[in-house]
């Protein structure tokens, strides 16, 4: 799944960590030497299971897509049949099927069921005193609505490095929507130009775990790899504002019209919300509640030592100091600490009355958004249960590509059937690190090439998707029009980033 990543391996959201037992036995498998008399039924054998694995894989989520926009089935039942149907008809044992879904549902759940319910508090907080509109106004005057887009597009590109990408985009959703009424944008011009520069950040730069473990798995020098990212990140954040500018503006949401609605509303102060808290909230006051967690989260990032294990990031046990800000550093930490700074929004002497009626609404509008995340999840763990993920790995190192292209036209591949940046990017790293003397490209570019590929196609498998289905009402249909085929752009954009490298001579 698009992923978030966990403290220890990767985000389930993102997707989990392959198991490495599982990616040796695929590449001792295309390695092993097979007698003449054998090899015709074996090579007969995999492709069919490959091709059912394929086919099985594409039927599950088209006909996800077809229940859910033509027969208006709930997202929820559609992502739990399709998840139930996929590992049985893969080949999978129903019993394995049940408990990859279940595992994976839960596994997402506890990455992001604390994160999502205290970021819609913060949410709320901002909303009830007037945050968000103080917010707003400062970052108009500023960046002026022409250059709102590329404003977020650059935001989302430093606020990934050391957040993961739903919990950023959780953090800093009441900035998109006011942001899309007051410069009379449609709010998924301005949230897809948030994710852009969210998942580019994601995909490529260090010390987010993927290109982290990615790096390691290549071998790659690390000062290099972020030289050479920082660049082509730049140009998939380009791809993506590119489309989010000049496609997505056509796309009007009714969603659009329910925000101009309640925004104008809490203008005109009809909102049930005490005005002396709305005259007291000052910018700095405001943005506390969204930068304290950021800097908590940034802070563990960069100061708690990592290492690179068999293509796991693992944070290393420390005391003192750095253990406090280990744990500050915990995503649901971090959102606790900044939701303790919103209610200081709060006219003093009513802040624990409202506090529990915002926590309140907090955990009902938070519930279907989980449910439907969670669900994603779990559909995402049976993807990577029926081993479709490993069959086109193989395939791949059999098929005659250009060298250049190979590591991520194998990276796309990877993430459009599993979903998982994540997966996509360590997966590949396994296979590509034997190849590199024959691709005759570096460690380094081979990291930016992963990366670039793992950008698409994100779709229904992804657990991002359906959060911004959610959290903006927006039909997937919709979202595979806009979000999906910027993912693509952005994927693009970065290969442009590295044919430029190659092109002026880098290796």
């Amino acid at each position: 799944m698009l992923v978030l990543l966990s403290s220890t391996v990767c985000h389930p959201a993102y997707g989990q960590r392959p198991d490495q037992a599982d990616l040796a036995v695929v590449a001792e498998g295309v390695r092993q030497p097979v007698t003449t008399s054998e090899q015709p039924a074996v090579v007969a054998t995999d492709a069919g299971r490959t091709s059912i694995r394929v086919l099985a894989l594409v039927g599950v989520l088209a006909s996800l897509l077809v229940a859910i926009a033509r027969f208006n089935v709930h997202p929820f039942l559609a992502l739990l049949i399709s998840g139930l149907l996929l590992g049985p008809v893969s080949g999978l044992d129903p019993v394995a099927t049940v408990e990859a879904f279940l595992d994976g549902f839960a596994g997402l759940m506890k990455s992001i069921g604390v994160v999502i319910v205290l970021g819609a508090l913060i949410g709320g907080l901002l909303s009830q005193s007037g945050g968000t509109m103080t917010i707003a106004r400062t970052l108009m005057k500023v960046v002026g609505p022409r250059r709102l887009p590329l404003a977020m597009g650059i935001t989302g590109y430093v606020v990934s490095i050391p957040a993961f990408v739903d919990i950023a985009y959780i953090m800093l959703r009441p900035i998109v929507e006011v942001l899309a009424v007051k410069s009379k944008r449609n709010v998924l011009v301005v949230g897809l130009s948030l994710t852009a520069g969210l998942t580019a950040s994601h995909a490529l730069l260090p010390p987010t775990p993927g290109p982290l473990a990615t790096a390691g798995l290549l071998g790659a020098d690390l000062g290099r790899v972020i030289s050479i990212n920082v660049f082509v990140a730049a140009f998939a954040v380009l791809g993506g504002l590119l489309w989010a500018t000049l496609f997505c503006g056509r796309v009007r949401l009714p969603y659009d019209d329910v925000l101009r609605e309640k925004f104008a509303s809490e203008h005109d102060g009809e909102q049930a919300a005490d005005s002396s808290d709305k005259e007291n909230a000052s910018f700095l006051l405001s943005i506390a509640p969204i930068l304290l967690p950021l800097v908590l989260i940034a802070l563990g990032a960069f100061l708690i030592p990592k290492q690179v294990v068999e293509g796991t990031v693992i944070s290393q046990d420390v005391t003192g100091l750095l253990g406090v800000f280990q744990f500050l550093s915990i995503p649901a930490i971090a959102l606790l600490c900044g939701a303790f700074a919103g209610t200081f929004l709060l006219k003093r002497g009513t802040r624990l009355a409202k506090l529990s009626g915002l926590v309140e609404t907090s955990i009902e509008h938070s519930a279907v958004v989980l449910m439907i995340t969670a669900a994603g999840g779990g559909l995402g763990a049976v993807i990577k249960a029926t081993g479709v993920g490993d069959d086109i790995a193989a395939v791949f190192q059999l098929v005659q590509l250009p060298a250049i292209l190979f590591p991520f036209l194998l990276a796309a591949t990877l993430t459009t059937a599993t979903g998982s940046l994540t997966v996509s990017m360590v997966t590949s790293s396994s296979i590509v690190v034997s190849m590199l003397p024959s691709l005759g490209i570096s460690p380094e570019l081979a990291v930016a090439l992963i990366g670039a590929g793992s950008l698409c196609i994100i779709h229904a498998n992804s657990s991002f998707f359906w959060l911004l289905s959610r959290l903006h009402d927006v039909p997937p249909s919709t979202l595979y029009r806009t979000y999906s085929v910027q993912s693509v752009c952005m994927s693009l954009g970065g290969l442009v980033a590295v044919l430029l490298l190659r092109f002026c001579g880098l290796e």
